[in-house]
């Protein structure tokens, strides 16, 4: 009687080990996505102007020029990341050569 008490017991450590390993969730890492100025082209294509073609992280702030290099508006940049990726976004950055950089979870 004791021997199958022990051989239960046993099994059931081993069943809720084997429930634990696998109800754990998985672990999500901050991911650095960097767009240029053709990704970030078509979020102002789309969003600010239709003759919109390219996109730069300016100083300034998202602007978006047509094929001339012309001043055509202003976008979002956290909602220019939205547009570009499906990952939850946690930051628009700006980064090297004016390029849109979309910290996100993954």
């Amino acid at each position: 009687m004791l021997r199958r008490l022990s051989t239960l017991a046993a099994g059931l450590v081993v069943a809720g080990a084997a429930a634990l390993s696998f109800a754990s969730p998985a672990q999500a890492s901050t991911v650095d996505l960097t767009f240029g100025p053709l990704s970030i082209g078509e979020y102002c294509h789309a969003q600010v102007s239709s003759s919109a073609l390219i996109g730069l992280y300016e100083s300034a702030g998202l602007r978006c020029y047509s094929g001339s290099n012309v001043y055509v508006g202003t976008g979002d940049a956290y909602l220019a990341c939205k547009y570009l990726t499906t990952d939850v976004v946690m930051a628009a950055l700006r980064g090297p050569s004016n390029a849109l950089v979309c910290r996100v979870i993954r």
